[in-house]
This record gives structure tokens, sequence and C-alpha cells, in this order.
């Protein structure tokens, strides 16, 4: 039994927001290497929100352009990494514990082998598929004093345990 966080597309995008704060110009091979993650996949939906969607919005960021939604949650995708990019103490706040969570102590809690994954989405807080816990990185509370990081208003970790008690 085991539990494996994830937070590869995190590391990815944490780059690509500190890259914007430097107004340093990421090229569209990268921004499609977030947008094309195999674990961002789960998060597209019905041709509303997809790679493009992704991809549209990073780019408008990178080049400092206006960018239009076609629907909520391309616009919340875009409103909420324009806000990580403005507020990077919190972002590298919220990013330190993530980076160094270590989820092997819930292992003997539960049955089975899991995922969480960690990804900047939309308008989801999570999503469960089977034994993989999607989180929404924009949907975890933190604070720049150090607070331990909390959703929905329970620790992270309690919470990543109760979701995955119910797969």
């Amino acid at each position: 039994m085991s539990i494996k966080l994830n937070m590869e597309v995190m590391e990815l995008i944490h780059f690509f927001w500190q890259s914007s704060v430097d107004r340093e110009k990421l090229s569209d091979l990268y921004i499609n290497t977030i947008a094309g993650h195999p674990t961002m996949k789960p998060v597209y939906k019905d041709g509303l929100f997809t790679h493009e969607t992704v991809r549209r919005a990073l780019s408008a960021i990178s080049n400092k352009e206006r960018f239009h939604p076609e629907c909520v949650a391309e616009g919340r995708f875009w409103n909420n990494t324009m806000w990580a990019v403005e507020d990077m103490k919190l972002m590298n706040a919220m990013m330190q514990p993530l980076k160094i969570m270590n989820l092997s102590e819930l292992e003997g809690e539960l049955e089975g082998d899991f995922e969480v994954v960690i990804l900047p989405m939309h308008l989801d807080e999570y999503i469960l598929k089977g034994n993989t816990l999607m989180i929404n990185f924009f949907c975890i509370e933190g604070d720049k004093e150090g607070s331990p990081l909390k959703m929905e208003d329970v620790l992270l970790k309690e919470w990543i345990k109760s979701k995955l008690a119910a797969a």
C-alpha cells in the first residue's frame, strides 16, 4: 500500500509563474508541456475547458496580452493564474509545504494504493477518479504566515485522508 504525491504540473506552473513575474518569455513548447501533461487530461471538460484553453490562457499571460474567456471555467483558470503571478509570496508560501508534504503516515490508515495530484484547475475543488485524487491548487487555503495548509477549513492531510477513504 502506498500514497504517491504528484506535483509535476505544479512544479512546471510554478516556474511559469516565476518567469512571468520576472518578465521572461517562455516558449510555446513549454506552455504546451503544461497544457498537454497527462495528469491535466481529467481536468478537461466536454470541450469547454481543454488543452487549448490552458495554452491560450498561459500564452496570454506570458505575452502580456488581453484574454477573452469563452466560458466560466476558462475565465476562472486565467483569473487564478493571474492571481498567482501577482502574489508570488503567497504562492511560494503554499508551494513550499506542498513540496515537502509526506503522505506516508496515512498509508496505515487507508487500504490500497493512491495517487494525490495537485493541479492548477478551474471550477472543481477536486476530482476523485478511482484511486487518484486531483486537488485544485487554487482551492487550498494558505497564507504568508506559514499556517498549515487547509481545504474546506480542515488540515490538508486530514482532508486528503477523508477523500481517499471514500475512494
